[in-house]
């Protein structure tokens, strides 16, 4: 149970925005840790256009450093059928994720071909200790504790100028700028950058704070660029520590939604999702 288990060792922009939706899924997933009831192949195609798009970055890095030449389609549609192959997919769902795959690898090998930007990591791990004030109000005091804030950033770049632009690939609907704008997990991305937390793999130097954020939109080939300021990594920093502490604080109140609690994988674990349903 939620009440007794162990509250989880670090935080992602997964966890956060999963305890914002509903607290009572974040206990299931990060606290219970109960597998949640997902469809096989569910997500077969976005799993494959990204580790087709990382393992094509990774060679081009490599390729790069020896003095080979770059890779090409063949390595991307390997990979894309690799993932595909083992994804569960009935024979006519695999064709036709093999067909919608195919304008997909193709924009994105003509967007490598036309990038003045150099690829520094593909699938960029990072960690930032963040100071989190807990009140315990049984003791009458307040205690000071870190929260470890990770994740991986689908891609880094170096600019031109030498500064680091930050890709996520995209494999849902094409957005438009007002909606990247605020889209927060480039905030988080952006805020672990401005931390100081990505690293150079190869030289295991500090990456500089990043001057663009990018959702690369696989489908259609569009990509979208923004930036953050000082103030919104401030207040994305503020969020994180204020759910960390009602993580624990041990808040894990339901939030139903009539959508939200229809997809939601613990639907049949959770008496209110069973209630409003």
């Amino acid at each position: 149970m939620a009440a007794d288990a162990p509250l989880p060792a670090y935080e992602s922009y997964s966890s956060l925005t999963t305890y914002e939706a509903c607290p009572r899924r974040y206990a299931f997933r990060y606290v219970e840790r109960l597998p949640g009831e997902i469809a096989p192949g569910q997500f077969a195609f976005g799993n494959a256009v990204h580790k087709a798009f990382e393992r094509f970055v990774r060679e081009r890095i490599r390729a790069r450093a020896e003095g080979a030449p770059d890779p090409g389609a063949d390595l991307l549609r390997l990979a894309c059928d690799e993932v595909l192959e083992r994804a569960g997919l009935e024979p006519a769902e695999l064709a036709t994720a093999r067909v919608r795959a195919t304008p997909v690898l193709a924009r994105f090998l003509d967007r490598e071909a036309s990038s003045v930007s150099t690829p520094v990591a593909a699938e960029l791990g990072f960690g930032v200790d963040v100071a989190v004030a807990m009140d315990d109000t049984s003791e009458a005091r307040a205690e000071a504790s870190n929260v470890r804030f990770v994740g991986y950033i689908d891609r880094v770049d170096r600019a031109p100028d030498g500064s680091t632009e930050v890709v996520d690939y995209k494999t849902g609907r094409t957005r438009g700028q007002v909606d990247v704008d605020a889209d927060r997990q480039l905030t988080a991305y952006a805020y672990a950058c401005a931390r100081g937390a990505l690293r150079n793999p190869a030289s295991g130097e500090t990456l500089p704070p990043a001057s663009r954020l990018c959702l690369y939109f696989a489908e259609s080939g569009t990509e979208v660029s923004t930036v953050r300021t000082p103030a919104q990594l401030a207040e994305f920093e503020e969020d994180l520590i204020a759910m960390s502490g009602r993580v624990r604080r041990r808040e894990f109140d339901p939030r139903p939604d009539p959508w939200r609690c229809r997809w939601c994988e613990y639907r049949n674990l959770c008496p209110v999702a069973r209630l409003d349903g």
